[in-house]
């Protein structure tokens, strides 16, 4: 087996007609979504889409999005899924700096092949696949990765997250965040089921989650926080909640566990340029929300000058192991993660460090707060100050919040510029839009 299309055929051939795939209703078999693909196929060359070129796929929705991703796995190009949020200044500019050959935008009523270079070289036959980083610090890269890659550590990270045959997995968001795809392809591969649509609504959410009996939760914590915050109802068939991408509050664990009461809360650390990391069973007696728990079965984790080094060989192209991916921490006595954050997540006040992260987890500790997200501005005095921008129970003022929020944080690091939201901004990928943040500063 040498790419995904294979795999779904080989899935095909003994579960047929088992249930796949459902979108907002639309149900698709294992053999009905390889028809779906199928017909793509057809479409794509015809268009003159050929083997071993870069193609940037621009989706209506996940159904469309996988049917596309597979479609080119099926022809031997290399697909990319674009972020659903960006606009087409930026589109241009990934095509451009990431010497992309041409863009396909399909869906229900759209079919468009445009060739942008018919230069550009063909890449590598062990290169199935390219992803985009989330672009939250400059114009998305392509990372290209090989089937081996991900589908060789299948077998562990479903062992770990308990994904089988009887799995029914919930996940929301485009296919193009690489958490959502690779998740996706694992399922796949156990043979189970996967319930997805496009609304953001957590009623809806837990409609569709308790309608389709579904097993497995798999969010980042930013819609978790939605999620649990709508949840009514006890629900007993969910199983395992998978996280990752940020850090999950211990006010958001603690609505989930009030509805999901058998479900088993996972933390896992990943990055894009390589894989699952480390993962943690969440109880509500951690003492430290940081702790992101041991390394998964054949990946190394250590730190070096607070800077932590990954030795794995589930990694994109071009990559030099052990990598560090720009993430700072360190490793306790138990051998497990305590992470600190991103190198560009610090504030530099007059000298003074200040851990965005550290902040968001003391200031999420109000009673009054839902959520929040600290970042850095420029300031003429002291090189850099802190904003925060802080959703409520909308039953607090901003002076009174000033007051408060000095017994939660030290002095230094109390936010300058404070800006109450209803919501905080997120992209397609469910994490916080920084830069819909920074045009509010």
């Amino acid at each position: 087996m040498k790419n995904y299309y294979e795999l779904l055929v080989q899935q095909c051939g003994v579960k047929a007609d088992k249930l796949m795939l459902d979108c907002d209703g639309e149900s698709f078999t294992y053999g009905s979504l390889l028809e779906l693909v199928d017909r793509l196929a057809i479409s794509a060359s015809e268009k003159g889409i050929t083997s071993y070129k870069p193609i940037l796929i621009i989706a209506e929705g996940p159904v469309y999005q996988v049917g596309a991703f597979l479609a080119l796995e099926k022809l031997g190009a290399v697909p990319i899924l674009m972020h659903q949020d960006c606009t087409s200044d930026v589109v241009e500019t990934i095509m451009q700096e990431n010497n992309i050959y041409g863009m396909w935008q399909v869906g229900a009523m759209q079919n468009n092949f445009l060739l942008l270079d018919e230069a550009v070289a063909d890449h590598y036959p062990w290169e199935v696949m390219g992803a985009l980083t989330s672009g939250s610090t400059g114009v998305p890269k392509v990372l290209y990765r090989s089937f081996e890659s991900w589908a060789d550590f299948f077998q562990e990270q479903n062992r770990v997250f308990c994904v089988d045959a009887d799995t029914v997995m919930f996940l929301h968001g485009s296919m193009s965040f690489t958490g959502n795809l690779n998740m996706f392809m694992s399922v796949l591969a156990a043979g189970g089921s996967v319930i997805t649509c496009r609304r953001i609504s957590g009623n809806y959410w837990n409609m569709l989650i308790m309608r389709n009996y579904a097993t497995h939760i798999y969010m980042v914590p930013a819609k978790l926080q939605i999620l649990g915050r709508a949840a009514m109802a006890e629900n007993p068939y969910v199983r395992q909640i998978i996280a990752g991408s940020q850090l999950i509050s211990l006010k958001a664990q603690q609505f989930l566990r009030k509805t999901f009461t058998r479900a088993d809360i996972i933390l896992y650390y990943g990055t894009s340029e390589l894989n699952y990391i480390s993962y943690k069973h969440l109880k509500l007696d951690d003492t430290d929300s940081r702790n992101l728990g041991k390394p998964f079965d054949g990946v190394k984790v250590k730190s070096v000058n607070g800077d932590l080094y990954v030795d794995t060989r589930y990694h994109v192209s071009g990559v030099k192991i052990p990598y560090c991916c720009g993430d700072t921490g360190y490793i306790n006595d138990d051998g497990e993660i305590i992470f600190n954050g991103r190198k560009t997540d610090w504030i530099n006040k007059g000298g003074y460090k200040i851990s965005c992260l550290k902040l968001e987890q003391q200031i999420r500790n109000m009673d009054c707060v839902k959520d929040v997200a600290v970042m850095p501005f420029d300031d003429a005095t002291r090189g850099q100050d802190i904003a925060a921008f802080v959703v409520t129970d909308g039953h607090t003022d901003s002076k009174k919040f000033r007051h408060d929020v000095g017994e939660y944080v030290d002095e230094r690091e109390r936010p300058k510029k404070l800006i109450f939201l209803e919501m905080l901004p997120l992209n397609d990928r469910g994490k916080i839009n920084k830069e819909a943040l920074r045009e509010l500063l």
